[in-house]
């Protein structure tokens, strides 16, 4: 069975289609004879949603996850 994604973007209050595309840049100092290492990990908001066939009453058919990005969280440390 497929699902209309605009259905799906109006339940979770975002386009699931929509692709996101961001640049980040950040800097670390490390003490001197040390090396400093930088990660970024990039945060979403999950939602999760219940799909009904509602041709033979309300059926239930299926489920699924969408993602939303909303961030980035940043780990540094010096070795």
């Amino acid at each position: 069975m497929s699902v209309d994604a605009g259905k799906v973007g109006a339940t979770v209050g975002f386009s699931v289609t929509d692709t996101a595309t961001n640049t980040e840049s950040g800097a670390c100092t490390a003490p001197d004879g040390k090396f400093g290492t930088l990660e970024a990990y990039p945060l979403f908001d999950h939602f999760t949603f219940d799909v009904y066939d509602t041709s033979v009453g309300d059926r239930y058919v299926g489920g699924g996850d969408a993602y939303h990005p909303v961030g980035y969280c940043y780990n540094h440390w010096a070795n």
